[in-house]
């Protein structure tokens, strides 16, 4: 990842289906025909319904491009100093075919992949030696 986060994307598919669904929810009642009420209703939801579901799809990989535009510049060598970068997260040690973008990587003697869930989502694949320092990244989520 070489910038920021795209602020048209997230405007799009996270706040305007919110606002055009509120708004449809609260204009709904100034309707006198109860076929339109029903329909400004319906709309209303579909839209708060897409914004949940981007909110669910979509959150944790945003949650990690904002966590990798923290950890990214400062080059973390050991698994404290990353660590300390991330949060709102669940680990787990993994196999390295059950990396997304690691599975080729080979372990050697002492090695381990530890899983990140970003978001509780969002895969990071991280290679420590023994001692915790950090032999590779694999940003998953992207």
């Amino acid at each position: 990842m070489s910038g920021g986060i795209n602020w048209g994307l997230i405007l799009i598919v996270f706040v305007l289906p919110l606002m055009l669904g509120t708004a449809a929810l609260l204009l709904a009642k100034w309707f006198r025909m109860k076929w339109a009420r029903v329909a400004m209703r319906i709309f209303g939801s579909a839209l708060i319904i897409t914004f949940l579901a981007a909110v669910v799809e979509m959150g944790p990989y945003f949650w990690a491009l904002h966590l990798e535009s923290k950890w990214s510049p400062a080059h973390p060598t050991n698994r404290a100093q990353l660590e300390s970068y991330l949060s709102l997260y669940s680990q787990r040690e993994i196999a390295t075919p059950q990396s997304l973008w690691g599975h080729n990587y080979q372990l050697q003697a002492g090695e381990r992949m530890i899983q990140y869930r970003l978001l509780y989502r969002a895969p990071l694949d991280v290679v420590y030696t023994t001692n915790d320092t950090i032999v590779a990244i694999y940003t998953s989520y992207e």
